[in-house]
């Protein structure tokens, strides 16, 4: 039984512990080499096994895997090195397919309404008062004045004028009384400046009003830039406030694109990895699978190889009694004592060049030691191309030497 800690360990990890995982996954027949190394191999080996025993393929060896190793190596042990010639080709299983989880599809159409949601252009309800506005200003006509067509400079030219012609008269009656009334030429004279008085006052009037009518065109230009700027500013304000529906619009449309962009891309990793693990457990069971093929094919060869061998051999024992009994039968016509038949054996057994067969018999008949073995024979492919078994070539090396 394999000791086992319970330390968790996983792909990337190196130790004792790993080696004795290694140990006891092979104990179930898996052919990991025990280097201490969680490579891709032990890992697709674990998951095989997890998968099997009903635990959770995550590659990963834990309390519960390492107890479920516990549980079952002492069985295990006890058949691992049970041999069958059945080799049966692992089951093809399907090949994980993508498909998008209900969250993310939920994600998707949040964003398609988004996207139907997009505000409109921007409607100003002031363009128009605006408009109206500018071109009052940008029609309006350049500042003139006319007195006489002012009704207020007709009153006061009206008032002025009469008021004139009494100071006139009252100066000209004040100054022919001062003459004892007869009119002349002062009293005419002082009578008219009194008269050109008024008048005067009338053109300072005028002046004024001029003046106040000035004002007046210039508070109406004023009031007509001061409704064009506040219009612009309630126009402006709305626009802002746009702007920041806008703003608010994107924003919500950069939360949900990035939410999907990234629920997206975790799904099709974690559906690689998926497939990561199937392509691995698949290769693992191929390479398993082809490795019990090249092991029963190699039995089988070694097996071939043997039967052979053993034919060979028999032949070459059969071939060598008949060469001894035809050398014996020999000997034993041409002389009855005993020490002609030895020379009538030695000698036949020279003549006929019976080969020897095996290695060790070839060594202690010539002395020669550096011809190849049995097995140095079988590992050499070309020597194997250039004779057709170990006796072969024994025969040629013994002719050669012997």
């Amino acid at each position: 039984m394999v000791n086992i800690a319970y330390s968790t360990i996983s792909y990337g990890s190196s130790g004792d512990d790993v080696k004795k995982l290694q140990q006891a996954l092979n104990s179930y027949g898996y052919s990991l080499s025990v280097d201490g190394q969680f490579g891709s191999k032990t890992q697709a080996a674990v998951k095989d096994y997890q998968k099997k025993n009903g635990l959770s393929v995550d590659g990963i060896v834990g309390e519960k895997t390492w107890g479920s190793l516990n549980k079952k190596s002492t069985s295990s042990t006890s058949k691992k090195n049970t041999v069958t010639n059945v080799i049966t080709a692992p089951k093809e299983t399907k090949r994980p397919e993508y498909k998008k989880s209900n969250d993310l599809i939920s994600a998707e159409n949040a964003l398609a309404n988004w996207e139907k949601n997009k505000p409109g252009e921007y409607k100003s309800q002031y363009s128009d008062k605006i408009d109206a506005v500018l071109q009052d200003i940008l029609n309006r006509e350049e500042f003139s004045y006319n007195m006489n067509a002012d009704p207020l400079y007709e009153q006061y030219r009206e008032q002025y004028i009469e008021n004139g012609k009494k100071a006139m008269m009252d100066t000209l009656g004040q100054a022919t009384a001062l003459t004892g009334g007869f009119l002349n030429s002062y009293a005419a004279t002082v009578g008219n400046q009194a008269y050109d008085e008024y008048l005067n006052e009338l053109n300072d009037i005028a002046l004024d009003l001029r003046d106040r009518a000035y004002a007046q065109y210039t508070d109406e230009g004023d009031k007509l830039i001061d409704d064009i700027t506040i219009l612009r500013s309630l126009d402006g304000d709305d626009y802002e406030k746009y702007l920041g529906k806008l703003q608010q619009y994107y924003s919500d449309g950069d939360y949900l694109l990035n939410k999907l962009a990234s629920m997206s891309d975790a799904e099709f990793e974690a559906f690689l990895n998926e497939v990561d693990a199937w392509e691995s457990d698949r290769e693992y069971a191929y390479e398993k699978y082809q490795d019990a093929l090249d092991r029963k094919e190699f039995q089988d060869e070694m097996a071939f190889k043997k039967a052979e061998a053993k034919r060979d051999q028999e032949n070459a024992d059969r071939n060598y009694a008949l060469a001894v009994k035809k050398a014996n039968s020999s000997g034993s016509s041409r002389s009855s004592g005993s020490s002609s038949s030895s020379s009538s054996k030695k000698k036949a057994e020279s003549t006929t060049k019976v080969a020897p067969r095996s290695y060790q018999e070839f060594c202690d008949r010539t002395g020669i030691t550096s011809i190849l073995t049995s097995g140095e024979f079988n590992s050499s492919d070309y020597i194997k191309q250039k004779y057709k078994n170990y006796q072969e070539y024994l025969e040629k090396m013994y002719e050669r030497y012997g």
